[in-house]
This record gives structure tokens, sequence and C-alpha cells, in this order.
């Protein structure tokens, strides 16, 4: 039997099983995707499957194979991602989800320049101690209370940390079952990045650091579920997620602006006194005095944003 009497018959049954296979494949798409689209889909292959059959052949039909795989795989993953995103666990079923408002906008970014301020702060703070082991030593033997302080500037700062992270999940992702979890992993790394090293060498210490990260984290998130409910009737349930991460930000960073003036103003009865007078070269004290007077006008204008983000009315 010749080529060309054989060819019609073989072309039909190739497209015919193409066409199939294609089918069984559209099942990576979404439900709602394939009864929308499905259809035109696999005609639109089995037609082009015929055409490159007629002109190329084989071959031609192998290269529309690949070139239908790989825009397969990205195009149904994009669709898998887009659906999961907006129909997977809501955080909430019974209160629409809105935009967020200007107001909240502000709050948003009032709490995170809060956040790098206090964070500049807290590392200078660090540079300084470090410059002057001997004299930083000195006064935590005069001052037993100057470690405590300096321990809570250094936790709240990285329970801040995953605060603004929270801030950041609730404002780009809508399903708390996402941002949830991610917090969680987000928390744990923090923890081992910040003190992770204490669990060879002081475990104890170390120990002690977990529990009172997790208690300031414990605060921040209950005083962030009571901004939610207060909040969500008249916001939406993702206004009011944002706003309540602002706010338990916020009150770590009212902590660790409070330690900060403490320890470098009160708390300290060696160091103190010689920044002040210039005894103690490559210190930078002033700029210690501006950045905590920063943060603090900072977390001020933080305060009154998340006030006025809090009295928004019911729909924005």
């Amino acid at each position: 039997m010749t080529r060309s009497a054989r060819s019609p018959r073989d072309t039909s049954r190739t497209v015919a099983f193409s066409e199939w296979l294609y089918t069984r494949l559209l099942r990576v798409y979404p439900a709602p995707f394939q009864r929308a689209y499905g259809l035109r889909m696999a005609r639109v292959f089995r037609d082009s499957c015929r055409d490159m059959l007629q002109t190329r052949g084989l071959p031609g039909l192998l290269a529309l194979w690949l070139r239908t795989l790989c825009d397969l795989l990205i195009s149904a993953g994009l669709e898998r991602w887009l659906a999961f995103k907006e129909g997977t666990h809501p955080m909430a079923t019974h209160i629409p989800t809105h935009g967020l408002s200007v107001r909240l906008w502000l709050a948003l970014v009032a709490t995170f320049v809060t956040f790098v301020v206090a964070l500049i702060a807290s590392l200078n703070l660090y540079l300084i101690e470090e410059d002057s082991h001997a004299l930083t030593t000195a006064a935590y033997i005069a001052s037993p209370l100057l470690r405590f302080s300096y321990d809570a500037i250094y936790l709240s700062a990285l329970a801040a940390g995953v605060a603004v992270c929270a801030i950041a999940g609730y404002a780009l992702v809508r399903r708390a079952a996402l941002v949830v979890p991610g917090l969680g992993v987000v928390a744990l790394l923090v923890a081992l990045g910040g003190f992770g090293g204490l669990l060879i060498r002081q475990p104890v210490s170390f120990l002690i650091f977990l529990l009172i990260f997790c208690a300031l984290l414990l605060g921040s998130f209950l005083l962030s579920r009571a901004v939610v409910r207060r909040a969500s009737s008249r916001l939406g349930q993702q206004s009011a997620a944002v706003l309540g991460a602002c706010a338990g930000a916020g009150s770590l960073l009212l902590l660790n602006v409070a330690a900060l003036t403490l320890h470098t103003l009160i708390l300290n009865p060696v160091s103190h006194t010689l920044y002040m007078q210039g005894q103690i070269g490559n210190t930078h004290f002033n700029f210690t005095l501006i950045i905590m007077g920063i943060a603090v006008l900072t977390l001020l204008v933080c305060a009154l944003c998340l006030g006025r983000a809090l009295r928004l009315p019911v729909r924005q």
C-alpha cells in the first residue's frame, strides 16, 4: 500500500489520538477554566495537528507537541496559582474583602518607617557597645538591669521584624491559610538567626530568649486579634488584618524605643557620662540621640495613623 493511499486514514487516526491525549492533559487546568475554554482549545489543537501533518508530517507534529506541552505547563501552573489565591481558604466567608484605603496605607507605611528607624537605632547601640567592650562589661556589672534592657531592645527588634512580615503578608495575600504558616516559618528563622548560636554555647540562655521572644510575639498577636475583632465589621477582613498587624508591630516598636531610651539615658551608670563628656572616641553618641528622637517621632506618627485608620467608615 502506498503512502498516498494510507495517508488520509493515518492522518485521521493520528489527529484523533492527539486530540484525545490533549483533552486529557487539559485536566491540569482548574475546573472553571476547563469548562470555559476546554472545548475551544481542543478544537484549535485538533486543527493545528491536521495542518501540521499535511504540511510538515510527523516531525512538524512533534514540534507542535513540544511547544504545546511547554505552554501547557506554564499556563496551567499560572491558572492553578490564580485559582488558589482567589478561591481557596478565604480569610472570611461572611465579610467581603475590600481594598486597602489610603489611610490604612499611610498607617502601613508609617509602621514600616518606624521599624526601619528603630532598627537603625538598635544597630547603632550594638555597634557602640561592641566598640567599647571593656566599658560595656563594667557598665553591666555596675547595673544588672542594663543587661536586661539591652536584651529587651534586641528581642523586641527581632519580634517587630516578624510583625512587619505579618503586615506585608496580610497586605499582599488575601488568605490567612497562606499567611499564618508563613509567619511561623519566619519566626523560627528569625529566632535561629538572631540567637540560635546560644543553643550550643548556652542552652539555658537560648531557652530564656526563646520564651521571651515567643511571649512578645504572642502579646503582639493578641493585640492584633483584638483590633481585627473590632474593625473587621467596618473595614473588611483583609483591611482589619493589616490594621491589626500594624498595631501588633507598633506595640513591639513602642517596647523597643522605650527599652532603648531606658538603656541609653537612664540605666547606664558608666558610659552615659563619658559619652556626654566626649571621652569615648568613635561612639557617635550624638547620632544615637538623634536617631532615638527620630524613632520617638515616627512612633508618634505611627500611632496617629493607626488611630485614624481605626476610625475609617464602613466602606471605602
